[in-house]
């Protein structure tokens, strides 16, 4: 463990799943932690990681009816929802992208308690050199962006 996580090992890996793949998630098992949650994306090879600081940010939601049901777009949509949205300030969690194997398992040592006996190994995946999943060819550019650029690193 690292002589900076001032937090101590406060999560805890488990199995799940992600869409129609296994993987492992963390949750927190104090008060004491950072985060809510951290997921690995086996697909994109992403460690997600859910922080607890809050902030404020546009979100598109739908938009309802008087009945709470989504009302339905009069044409398509360009981004193919068949429903109308408005753009609301909403308060969402901090997220983080940790990209390279080594930080994610720098990142799982730290925080969680059960880092020696979880085999989260057999999830990890380095998608410069291994094949990827079946369905997800091209996730080679990883996350964007606002403006279209590749993030490389967190």
């Amino acid at each position: 463990m690292s002589d900076n996580n001032t937090y101590g090992k406060n999560m805890k890996l488990f199995t799940s799943y992600w869409g129609e793949k296994d993987t492992f998630k963390l949750m927190p098992i104090n008060n004491n932690c950072p985060f809510s949650e951290v997921i690995y994306d086996p697909a994109s090879t992403l460690l997600v990681v859910i922080s607890n600081i809050g902030k404020q940010q546009f979100q598109n939601v739908p938009r309802l009816d008087n009945d709470g049901n989504s009302l339905k777009a009069k044409k398509p949509k360009m981004n193919g929802k068949p429903y109308q949205e408005q753009r609301v300030m909403m308060e969402t969690l901090t997220e983080y992208y940790v990209t390279t194997v080594e930080e994610q398992e720098d990142f799982i040592k730290d925080f969680a308690v059960n880092a020696e006996s979880f085999d989260y190994n057999k999830f990890l995946r380095n998608i410069d050199t291994e094949p990827a999943i079946e369905g997800m060819a091209d996730l080679k550019k990883g996350i964007t962006d606002k403006h279209g650029t590749a993030l490389t690193s967190v």
